[in-house]
């Protein structure tokens, strides 16, 4: 008895090894078609504990937890997919229909048409294409400065275009570095659970600062044990359970 338990045990575990991330998305996305959208969540988060992720299964995963008014889980997906692709109509839509749903509407501070016109590129590009961008630049700058040894004639020219070459590279260089600062160091979450009652310290009986509700977006300070400290503003900072809030 114990070596058949053993025989189908082994063989549970090599039938769950040879399901394909292809054929979970596939089940995933055929699970949301017949409006099944627990399973279809099960399929994308087995994905997503993979670590097969792409702005598609971001996006599946953020429409199926909309379909089930898990408004915060939703708003968290939908953030995942845009920093893989930043310029996607359909996922800055969703997204903004699922933030008009959430219960608490956070001010953030105007940019302003200036600000905004200088970072309209930063918004829209991920960090893989600035890298691109960065790569490119870097060797246009060092083309040029190679054709100005063979073409004398041309030296003043050449110079000034890998002058600018090198400007425009620069410029994107930093962009690349706020960009990875923004997304791999400063930690962004979302509240995911019905309300998190933030608090004065990490721990229950600490003094009761606020109340969040799902959706709410938060900039994560630090961690201790089962807690994370939250930011608001520099004036509203306070103590929420893990659980209650996932990291973009």
């Amino acid at each position: 008895f114990a070596i058949s338990l053993f025989i189908i045990f082994i063989f549970s575990g090599i039938s769950m090894a040879a399901v394909s991330p292809e054929d979970l998305y596939n089940k995933g996305n055929l699970s949301y078609e017949n409006e099944d959208y627990e399973k279809a969540v099960s399929f994308y988060e087995e994905l997503v504990k993979m670590d097969k992720v792409s702005r598609e299964v971001f996006y599946n995963l953020g429409n199926s937890y909309f379909k089930l008014k898990k408004i915060g889980k939703a708003i968290l997906n939908y953030e995942r997919a845009l920093r893989l692709a930043p310029r996607d109509k359909d996922t800055q839509v969703n997204l903004k229909l699922a933030k008009a749903m959430a219960v608490d509407k956070i001010d953030t501070s105007e940019r302003g048409f200036v600000l905004s016109a200088m970072l309209f590129l930063y918004d829209r590009i991920s960090v893989n294409e600035l890298s691109l961008m960065c790569a490119f630049f870097y060797l246009a700058v060092i083309l040029v400065l190679i054709f100005s040894i063979f073409f004398v004639a041309k030296r003043g020219i050449l110079f000034y275009t890998a002058g600018a070459f090198g400007i425009l590279f620069f410029v994107l260089l930093i962009f690349l570095s706020v960009k990875i600062k923004d997304e791999n160091f400063t930690k962004t979450g979302v509240v995911v659970t019905k309300k998190a009652d933030a608090r004065s310290g990490p721990k229950e009986d600490y003094l009761l600062q606020f109340t969040l509700h799902e959706g709410a977006e938060v900039t994560i300070i630090k961690e201790a044990q089962d807690w994370r400290e939250i930011e608001l503003s520099k004036d509203l900072k306070g103590w929420i359970s893990k659980t209650s809030v996932d990291i973009i």
